[in-house]
């Protein structure tokens, strides 16, 4: 031991640089050497908002917060200033009333004691106009704070007076049923009357004002319809859609029918209930049922159009989903790894038109992240042999190129090997 420590300090007495002092003087220590300077950081200015008595109400109400000036912002913090609550979803809304949900900030829960929970940083340009919170009291009164970050000027928060748009208080389907009886009275009155009729103009009327009330009972504050139901109207809408007299009265009104009700869906899944969840492979099975109508269906439909939005939009809201259940089970390395390759070979498989191509690929880059977090973690307990053991499978994997990305090899080997040289220094010095 003693003469590995000789060693290491005789190098470093013959690296260093020799330094002559005038007499009677210290020498003076060697300058640092140069180094760029780090690129500027923009400046970020912060305003605050707060939500002062928290429903209690089981599922929670939805709080707006308006800014009087919409503005690009680049992230939010959250602090509970009194009691105990938890935030189901968080929103911003922009000037163009585009929904952009915030990811950190949703199915957490907080209290007075916990430090400010801070969101994802926002790659978003457009002028946020508000930001939507759907939250519930534990226990007794709660108040929410929120920090609002800009790059531009400092957000200017207020609360907003707009009630919450569904909860779980009361569930409207069975009101929906007997209010879709007379959309379809006047549907098959306007459809059995001659084009461009006197009784055809009328029928249209009164159908337009059965479906602005149907639409309005769709959206009645403080009340939900399920998702089967909501599902079963949507196929329903587009079938009538595609059946109904072209450039007749019936064709718009299905077409706002239909568009209702899946904005409904839409906001529904961006926004989950404790009494209606959206797990990822529920998400899955639900945009792959409606793609298998969309293919079935004539490409000539009227409806195609909407359903290839609608599936899509369905679809591509599984891999994040999928990334917040596989953080929250808080896998093992080989529990995610297996989770990722799973995935990727579906990806790799998949025929390049395959509608789930591109989402598998992104359930498994997931997943890969969360099994690199978790080596990071468990390299620290392993033995020598288990890191090498590790090391001659993946450096397989990375040579071979098939069935896993080398990529991820890559960053697993890096893991590894700075995981090893870091215990052998430390060795040498223990010895």
């Amino acid at each position: 031991m003693f003469t590995k420590l000789c060693r290491v300090f005789l190098c470093l007495a013959l690296a260093a640089p020799v330094v002559h002092a005038a007499p009677g003087q210290l020498p003076k220590p060697p300058a640092p050497p140069s180094q760029p300077n780090p690129p500027p950081k923009d400046p970020q200015y912060e305003g605050v908002g707060r939500i002062d008595q928290v429903s209690r109400q089981g599922g929670g109400e939805i709080y707006r917060l308006d800014l009087v000036k919409a503005i690009p912002l680049v992230r939010l913090e959250a602090k509970s200033k009194m009691g105990r609550l938890k935030i189901y979803s968080t929103a911003l809304v922009t000037d163009k009333n585009e929904r952009i949900p915030v990811r950190q900030l949703a199915g957490v829960t907080l209290d007075d004691s916990m430090q400010p929970l801070s969101s994802e940083i926002f790659n978003v340009q457009a002028g946020i106009a508000a930001i939507e919170i759907l939250a519930e009291a534990f226990g007794g009164e709660a108040s929410l704070e929120i920090k609002a970050f800009s790059t531009k000027e400092a957000p200017k928060l207020s609360q907003g007076t707009r009630p919450p748009e569904y909860s779980c208080k009361r569930n409207i389907d069975a009101l929906l049923k007997d209010k879709l009886e007379p959309v379809q009275l006047w549907v098959a009155r306007a459809e059995a009357s001659a084009p461009g009729s006197v009784q055809e103009k009328f029928a249209g009327n009164q159908l337009k004002e059965q479906v602005k009330d149907f639409v309005a009972t769709l959206k009645t504050t403080g009340s939900y319809s399920s998702t089967p139901y909501l599902l079963t109207l949507i196929n329903f809408f587009m079938d009538q859609y595609n059946s109904v007299r072209a450039g007749g009265v019936s064709e718009p009104a299905y077409k706002d029918l239909l568009n209702s009700t899946f904005s409904v869906l839409l906001f529904a899944v961006q926004n989950e209930l404790p009494c209606r969840r959206f797990p990822s492979d529920a998400l899955i099975k639900m945009s792959m049922d409606l793609n298998k109508k969309y293919l079935e269906m004539s490409e000539s439909a009227r409806a195609r159009p909407i359903l290839l939005n609608i599936m899509t939009k369905i679809r591509d809201f599984a891999p994040e989903q999928y990334r917040k259940e596989v953080t929250a089970t808080n896998p093992t390395f080989r529990e995610a790894d297996t989770e990722g390759t799973k995935y990727y070979i579906m990806f790799t498989k998949a025929k390049d038109e395959d509608f789930l191509k591109t989402t598998h690929r992104n359930m498994s880059a997931y997943a890969f992240v969360v099994a690199e977090q978790a080596l990071q973690r468990e390299v620290k307990m392993m033995d020598i042999e288990q890191r090498y053991q590790l090391i001659v499978e993946y450096q397989a994997k990375y040579n071979s190129n098939t069935d896993f990305p080398q990529a991820v090899a890559a960053r697993y080997l890096q893991i590894l090997a700075d995981s090893t040289y870091g215990s052998q220094w430390m060795k040498m010095f223990t010895e």
